[in-house]
């Protein structure tokens, strides 16, 4: 079996995902739990909440014989699998996940520029909140609306910057 540690998806019960990662946490693994803040409203209050970024998913570091001892949790599921084997998320892309949830936000749209990028180039978000954040580019409108893809979980996320904020990435 593989000693090397890597990302791995667990899928959880549903709305479990914070319990899971406390429990996870407490019993020493590396976890990682994206979350980002909303405000919802009540027919009486409004209330702030931390959500998780990625409804019934918990991502761990773990190698691959560990892994299969987390499916003794009762809020486990399953482990995300690609080609029948449980499929390995990159550093990057944890990293991604952690830069949208922290910085998530509605109205980060600016003013257009004559800046060329292609469908299918790796960029990288080089200022402003999402700094750092490296994915493929899907698209462009007019609106400066570039979507991000994070490959290895399959997720689109739909980031609202100036062009003048991404960079082709090396």
């Amino acid at each position: 079996m593989d000693s090397q540690r890597h990302w791995f998806v667990l899928k959880t019960k549903y709305r479990c995902e914070k319990k899971l990662y406390q429990q996870l946490q407490n019993d020493g693994y590396e976890v990682c739990l994206p979350m980002y803040s909303t405000v919802r409203q009540w027919s009486d209050r409004k209330k702030k909440l931390q959500l998780p970024l990625i409804n019934c998913m918990v991502f761990i570091k773990t190698n691959t014989k560990e892994l299969y001892k987390i499916y003794d949790y009762p809020l486990v599921r399953g482990v995300l699998k690609e080609f029948g084997k449980p499929g390995i998320v990159r550093d990057q892309e944890i990293k991604n996940l952690e830069i949208i949830a922290n910085d998530w936000s509605n109205d980060l749209i600016e003013k257009n520029t004559n800046l060329k990028f292609k469908k299918g180039e790796l960029i990288e978000i080089v200022y402003g909140p999402f700094k750092g954040l490296i994915g493929d580019l899907i698209q462009i409108d007019g609106n400066n609306r570039v979507i991000v893809q994070i490959e290895s979980i399959g997720i689109d996320f739909i980031i609202n910057i100036s062009k003048s904020q991404i960079r082709k990435s090396t």
